[in-house]
């Protein structure tokens, strides 16, 4: 299909890990899902879950929608400052978690993520968009080893950050942000096209147990597989934040990749928190004239959704991924 936006998924993929978030494979199968993009391959990093299992988890997911031909590469395993104890720990205490698909080890170039994300847009400039739905230390990295790489990119939509709410892995700071400092500050200073979707508005999404268990009824593989590697999700949620209901944060990131107009977005100068202490991670963001004319900040780097059209996305989700999941397209 001729005019189809390029796109590679940057991500960090659980859905396959027990007790891992595992939204991430929901917006991978959006993506594939939709005639509107054209998926140039998948890049994974660390983050929900180690890399390792991220990859094994990818490629299970692949095998089972049919689509092993998308060029998948796992990314660097740690955050870019080893010294972040508190990341690096969760990282560790995650390759304890039970695996219900298979431990896969990338060979060649398929363990290569940075050289892939460099080649791959350093060959189209102009043309491809990183969706980032994990923390940015494959992109990070990859504009550290070429400054080309940034100005080379259309742009990228990263699911990430707050503008205006509180964070959601500690009172300060988003996950995606938080697990990866200083390669989030090094994407804000990069001086690429940047498009934030972040905890504001995905907050105002909802997914319930009771709609994958609908999808799993069609008796298809893959509903099988969902529900079984949702479930404990669902449960953690209930028991952490008292509603058995997970939130749709790179569904959301993905669908305004393909319609920005899902939200409303406004211009930004956006500066990422990379002290040790307890606002490390947040995304600070002067999206009101006033707040960059008294803080200096005169030019904006980035824009942030603050509302979103939530009635239209999951009539996307229901339709894309909730129906494809349940055999109905």
């Amino acid at each position: 299909m001729l005019g189809r936006m390029r796109i590679i998924i940057d991500t960090d993929p659980a859905m396959g890990t027990l007790g891992g978030d595992p939204e991430d494979c929901f917006a991978i199968m959006l993506a594939l899902n939709s005639p509107e993009l054209r998926v140039d391959g998948i890049t994974v990093v660390q983050g929900n879950v180690p890399a390792e299992k991220g990859y094994s988890n990818a490629r299970h997911l692949l095998k089972l929608l049919g689509r092993e031909e998308v060029p998948l590469r796992r990314g660097v395993l740690r955050p870019m400052n080893p010294e972040r104890k508190i990341q690096v720990g969760w990282l560790e205490r995650r390759y304890g978690a039970r695996q219900i698909t298979e431990m896969v080890e990338p060979e060649g170039e398929e363990a290569d993520a940075v050289s892939f994300l460099l080649e791959t847009v350093l060959a189209s400039p102009g043309e491809i968009t990183l969706v980032t739905i994990g923390p940015l230390t494959n992109v990070a990295t990859a504009m550290q080893r070429s400054p080309e790489f940034a100005r080379s990119l259309k742009g990228i939509v990263m699911m990430g950050g707050t503008a205006e709410c509180a964070g959601n892995i500690s009172p300060a700071a988003e996950f995606n942000y938080w697990q990866d400092p200083e390669a989030a500050d090094i994407v804000f200073r990069s001086g690429a096209d940047l498009t934030m979707v972040g905890l504001d508005v995905c907050h105002q999404t909802h997914l319930y147990p009771e709609q994958v268990q609908e999808c799993a009824r069609a008796g298809t593989g893959l509903g099988a597989f969902v529900l079984e590697a949702t479930a404990p999700w669902f449960e953690i949620m209930a028991a952490g934040a008292g509603s058995e209901m997970l939130h749709l944060y790179d569904s959301l990131a993905m669908a305004v990749a393909i319609d920005p107009g899902l939200v409303t977005l406004e211009a930004s100068f956006v500066e990422i928190e990379v002290g040790e202490g307890p606002a490390q991670g947040m995304s600070v963001s002067y999206h009101k004239p006033f707040q960059r004319t008294i803080f200096g900040r005169p030019a904006t780097n980035a824009r942030v959704a603050l509302e979103v059209a939530v009635e239209t996305f999951e009539e996307l989700f229901q339709k894309r991924v909730l129906g494809f999941i349940g055999g109905e397209s």
